[in-house]
């Protein structure tokens, strides 16, 4: 991995946009940088495997919404989080794909392992599936709320129903704790990647994210 001079940590962004766009182009996934390098939006109508280690953040808001990602409508979990960190590692699988020149199932696999937390700023997550298998801890909790009373940044009007159920929590900056985070996800919107190091790798072998995953052990 190349290193910028000075800059002690991969450009996670720079190195994204040279080595994704051919193989995630095959494997059926939407990948692109943002806002000069440090804002990531992945997406994939088949979806793919979120695994992270603890999350922090200082709120947090859920409703059932819809999303359209990659030409597919799918309903949804749409969670939106305030100041996140993720304080271990941040690994993506993607569902498979058959590629055609050789006619066998091929999936992406993200990975990073972080030596120190990283700032992921404004998440919005739409996921099946939402595990925390180390639990939590939130502060501030409102349950019931209507969609239209909770604060929403950028829940799609258009897929979600405004007197639908809410679920909120607030406090101070990291105060809100999800431990071992793992979903099942058709898109997420970082608002910030920074990483120690960056692994993108096509790997052969069937993949599906709604039954190979996410689990926690028992």
């Amino acid at each position: 991995m190349i290193k910028e001079k000075g800059m002690g940590r991969t450009r996670a962004a720079r190195f994204a946009a040279i080595t994704v766009p051919a193989a995630a182009a095959a494997a059926g996934l939407g990948f692109a940088m943002l806002n000069g390098m440090v804002g990531a939006v992945l997406s994939s109508a088949d979806g793919f495997t979120l695994d992270t280690g603890d999350i922090t953040t200082s709120g947090i808001k859920m409703t059932a919404s819809g999303t359209n990602v990659a030409g597919g409508d799918q309903a949804a979990l749409y969670a939106e989080t305030t100041g996140s960190k993720a304080t271990d590692h941040l690994n993506l699988t993607t569902a498979s794909a058959t590629i055609p020149l050789v006619n066998l199932p091929f999936h992406i696999s993200i990975h990073s392992t972080l030596s120190t937390p990283i700032s992921l700023g404004n998440v919005a997550l739409s996921a099946k599936s939402l595990l925390t298998c180390g639990g939590g801890s939130l502060s501030n909790v409102v349950v019931g709320q209507a969609v239209s009373d909770a604060g929403f940044d950028n829940a799609p009007a258009a897929t979600t129903d405004q007197n639908s159920f809410a679920l909120t929590s607030s406090g101070a900056a990291d105060s809100q704790v999800l431990k071992d985070v793992k979903a099942a996800s058709y898109a997420i919107t970082l608002g910030s990647l920074n990483v120690d190091n960056l692994g993108i790798s096509l790997e052969s072998g069937a993949y599906d994210p709604a039954t190979d995953g996410p689990v926690c052990a028992p």
